[in-house]
């Protein structure tokens, strides 16, 4: 677990300790210095979103509505030989790092450290690092983050308070980063999370800020260093969710990735294509080094 230099101020439209206070979360969030939870990175740690596979057990055709429908059917495809052959495409694409889909690491399937030690093992042996976990911030997923040594959540945080969140977390020593789907301000991106603080930030979602019509550079900037993940993703328009290749879209990620430099982020950035048509292993190098190149720049 890293812990950021505190010398850069957030630029959020609200100074985040009267933000804090305005929504009730008063000293618990103000009292903390905001802390990046990441599993280590290379010069461009670039990771591959597990979710992008949601429709692998349709052949790669599915409807974004049904999401839960692929979901389940994920879970229950997902045995050890499915984890590692999964773990082999993404290293064989490149990627050092993935970002785990609950979906494939599911409580309902890894309710036992065997079980998990089962799944790290393959993790290793392909030579990858887990360094997020997508999913509902809860008791059992900072569990399987326990067990296979990942350094937070990231997506929804359910019906937990920001107070009972971040005791959570503080628990398991892991952290949360809330994923932007409907907020199109800062303002409403903050406010699950109380403001943010020491263990619960943000993980900007570049697609879903496309679709939303909102301005990525201007979130990124001003949500600053709470930014403690990324999902790297193309969409086709705004009002609605079709991914495309990288910088053939709407959202202009590589202004993205300019911001969150700009900001001083570190963290991994995890590439994120949740085709309903088509296989996104078969942009996966493309889109990685896509990644790459702009971060480097």
């Amino acid at each position: 677990m890293t812990t950021r230099p505190s010398g850069r101020t957030s630029r959020a439209v609200l100074d985040r300790r009267d933000f804090v206070r305005q929504i009730g979360l008063g000293a618990l969030g103000a009292a903390v210095a905001p802390r990046v939870l990441w599993a280590g990175a290379k010069a461009a740690p670039v990771a591959f979103c597990g979710a992008n596979l949601v429709a692998r057990v349709t052949d790669y055709r599915f409807e974004l509505e049904n999401w839960m429908t692929q979901h389940n059917a994920t879970i229950e495809a997902t045995d050890a030989a499915e984890w590692r052959a999964i773990c082999e495409e993404i290293a064989a694409a490149g990627f050092e790092g993935v970002e785990v889909w609950e979906a494939h690491a599911s409580p309902q399937t890894l309710d036992s450290k065997g079980k998990a030690a089962e799944w790290k093992k393959i993790l290793k042996e392909t030579g990858l690092k887990p360094v997020a976990y997508a999913g509902t911030l809860g008791r059992e997923a900072l569990q399987i983050c326990e067990w296979l040594e990942i350094p937070h959540v990231d997506g929804q945080i359910g019906d937990l308070s920001p107070d009972v969140a971040t005791k959570l977390c503080a628990e398991f020593e892991i952290g949360y980063n809330i994923e932007n789907h409907p907020q199109k301000t800062t303002e409403e991106i903050l406010e699950p999370i109380g403001g943010g603080n020491e263990w619960l930030g943000v993980c900007i979602d570049t697609g879903w800020l496309g679709t939303q019509g909102a301005p990525g550079p201007k979130i990124i900037e001003e949500c600053g260093e709470l930014v403690r993940h990324t999902h790297v993703k193309d969409v086709k328009a705004a009002g609605g969710h079709e991914t495309v290749l990288l910088g053939e879209g709407v959202v202009d990620p590589a202004a993205c990735i300019q911001a969150l430099k700009g900001i001083g982020y570190k963290g991994w950035y995890s590439w994120e294509d949740e085709p309903e048509d088509r296989n996104p292993m078969d942009s996966a190098e493309r889109n990685r080094l896509w990644i790459e190149e702009r971060v480097k720049a």
